[in-house]
């Protein structure tokens, strides 16, 4: 009986930190704040370990962010960068921060909550 309780408490231990494993934020300096005069497309050359990052677009809506919302998105990368703060950005797609997961130039995946400045 002991060993089918420590079974079970040991599967339930692992789903959990399976569920956790899929979140995880990325902080750093923002760098290079740009908009794309084209396609109204806000990127930073850095946000910590992220490098040019395509976050969303003031003009249009893209990866259901509402251009207005990019606009204040725009404008919390912009204070964080002139402040020298840094920022926090939350995700939910069991990656990383590295180039390697969110790959230069490409939308990011499983953004889910911030900018938050940082103190």
């Amino acid at each position: 009986m002991r060993l089918k309780q420590l079974t079970v408490m040991v599967a339930l231990f692992a789903i959990a930190g399976t569920a956790n494993a899929t979140k995880y934020t990325c902080s750093g300096l923002v760098k290079g704040l740009s908009v794309s005069p084209q396609n109204g497309l806000v990127l930073a050359e850095r946000i910590g370990e992220l490098q040019w990052p395509r976050l969303c677009s003031i003009s249009e809506d893209v990866a259901g962010i509402p251009a207005d919302n990019c606009k204040l998105i725009y404008s919390t990368l912009l204070a964080a960068q002139l402040s020298n703060k840094t920022v926090t950005i939350w995700f939910n797609d069991s990656k990383d921060c590295s180039p390697a997961s969110h790959p230069a130039w490409e939308e990011l995946t499983g953004w889910y909550f911030g900018p938050r400045v940082n103190d």
